[in-house]
């Protein structure tokens, strides 16, 4: 019977799995804490190592720039960014709501930890991964789906304000092109926004398309069979209208810095320089490393064709850089905190998510 019972612990022992080491407590506080220290790694490389303009200079910039007539600029720009990351956390709740609801509060911390994860990625993809690793195992499949539809929105968006932005840039006069390229861009502007429209409100077909090949075919199959209900083109319309406001708010916030650090152009062709700037940045998957010297550059090439300002450089360098520190680090050391603090377990957050507001009655 001893020799029964020692045979049984073995084989549960051996039933030791990568998942039970990471639940584990201490193996679980070292990766949360692996993950803070490759952040700080990466945000001190990007906020201290950069050359074209260091946190010294924004931080003399943004002195110097401090009157009563530009402190509204600023203000605006910090009320703003909650409200930007508020619209895309109602979208992922709104995309979650037919395969796992969720409050406002968990919605809230799940995009704010997958932007943590975005810092360590090429065009942000990390995001993605990092939304998923909240939700539910059985239910990341369907998550996945809700990625597609929500990025996608976002990025017809991009694409297509972008496009119509470069068109507008050129039929002004902004930049002078010849009448037959600005023909040929309107086609062209016409047809993508066409195509791309035909496939957002029929993703299921796409789904369907790629079971025809072979290394998309089991990802498809599984996808196809916890589809369940797609979303409707209503709920499709509603995630765009939320990703069509997160594009004005952070546009018009990138404005706003701007002209706080003295660039001087006209508003009209300014905002559609910005739109120009996100539309070139969206297709480059550049590493963190060098993604935002990178969007630093493109903002420079744009830029440089609106203004003669001698002063130009350094006011783009200083928005492009502040924007990022405002839009994007701030949020992530939150996402940071979260991380530390419930981890990624589903359940264990959903629990403390129940007694919060409980306790606070």
């Amino acid at each position: 019977m001893l020799t029964n019972i020692t045979r049984t612990l073995t084989i549960k022992d051996k039933g030791f799995s990568l998942k039970s080491l990471i639940q584990h407590k201490f193996f679980a506080l070292l990766l949360k804490l692996t993950i803070v220290i490759v952040l700080s790694f990466i945000l001190y490389h990007q906020i201290f190592g950069r050359e074209d303009i260091t946190i010294q200079k924004l931080v003399e910039e943004f002195v110097a720039r401090m009157s009563w007539q530009n402190i509204p600029l600023i203000m605006l720009v910090l009320v703003l960014m909650p409200l930007n990351w508020f619209f895309e956390t109602q979208k992922w709740r709104w995309l979650m709501q037919k395969i796992e609801p969720i409050t406002l509060g968990e919605a809230l911390r799940i995009v704010l930890v997958g932007l943590t994860f975005s810092l360590f990625t090429p065009n942000r993809v990390g995001e993605y991964g990092g939304r998923i690793m909240m939700v539910s195992k059985e239910k990341r499949l369907m998550a996945i789906f809700a990625i597609m539809v929500g990025a996608s929105s976002q990025w017809i968006v991009l694409v297509v304000g972008g496009w119509w932005a470069m068109i507008a840039t050129f039929y002004w006069g902004f930049i002078p092109v010849s009448n037959m390229v600005l023909g040929i861009l309107i086609t062209l502007g016409l047809l993508i926004f066409l195509i791309l429209l035909l496939v957002y409100f029929n993703l299921p077909v796409l789904v369907n398309f790629c079971l025809r090949f072979r290394w998309t075919k089991k990802w498809a199959g599984q996808m196809q069979q916890s589809l369940g209900q797609p979303y409707t083109n209503q709920e499709l319309l509603i995630a765009l209208v939320y990703s069509s406001t997160r594009y004005l708010i952070y546009s018009f916030q990138y404005l706003c810095l701007l002209y706080f650090f003295g660039f001087e152009a006209g508003i009209i062709s300014t905002f559609l320089g910005i739109q120009i700037v996100y539309l070139l940045q969206t297709g480059i998957p550049l590493p963190p490393s060098t993604g935002l010297l990178a969007r630093g550059n493109l903002a420079l090439l744009i830029f440089g064709y609106l203004t003669v300002s001698s002063h130009a450089s350094t006011a783009i360098l200083a928005s492009t850089f502040g924007l990022w520190l405002i839009n994007v680090v701030l949020p992530a050391l939150i996402g940071a905190f979260f991380i530390l603090k419930f981890g990624w377990d589903n359940k264990k957050k959903k629990e403390q998510l129940v007694q919060e507001p409980c306790s606070s009655h």
